[in-house]
């Protein structure tokens, strides 16, 4: 099924992690990655990743076409597609050009669409990083932001008088009439 020479010149059936199978680190293959068991860790690949039925992730994710049939805790980015199928379930961010979702998937995070999605990455990378790169200890420093300069009004602007409000009993008086 998986044999032969891949579009790259690269031979091999690819990565497929059995379902009896728990591994903790990562995966990286240039062809496609099936998982059917327990990964705790990153999963790279240069095509397809395929999250099984019976399988649960927790890392990110990153090839080109991504099927969730299975669990996953972590991002996924998906060059090109995202299928997350009707007994997929998400909790974390993603970042695709095509999502599909099916009904009775569950998914809770954060989406990123679009046909710019190397610039959707590095942010998502770069966020990654300064939360990493954070003092543990929080600054108390407060910035304003610059007044911005309202151009000057064509014509004069003309004050009127304030006029302060009439003092009123606060209880009301009554008079009987006999």
């Amino acid at each position: 099924m998986f044999e032969g020479v891949g579009q790259d010149g690269v031979a091999g059936p690819g990565t497929v992690v059995g379902a009896n199978v728990k591994l903790t680190g990562t995966i990286s293959d240039v062809n496609d990655i099936t998982i059917h068991g327990t990964v705790e860790g990153e999963i790279i690949s240069d095509k397809t990743i395929v999250i099984a039925e019976t399988a649960t992730v927790k890392g990110p994710i990153t090839a080109q076409v991504v099927s969730v049939s299975g669990r996953v805790n972590g991002s996924i980015t998906a060059h090109q597609k995202l299928e997350l199928l009707p007994t997929g379930q998400i909790n974390g961010s993603i970042a695709t050009k095509d999502l599909n979702i099916k009904s009775g998937a569950s998914f809770n995070g954060k989406c990123t669409m679009t046909d710019q999605l190397e610039s959707a990455i590095q942010a998502q990378a770069t966020a990654a990083n300064q939360d990493k790169e954070k003092p543990k200890t929080e600054s108390t420093t407060k910035t304003q932001k610059p007044a911005v300069e309202q151009p000057a009004p064509a014509t004069p602007i003309i004050k009127e008088e304030v006029r302060q409000p009439e003092t009123v009993p606060a209880t009301p008086t009554f008079e009987l009439e006999d």
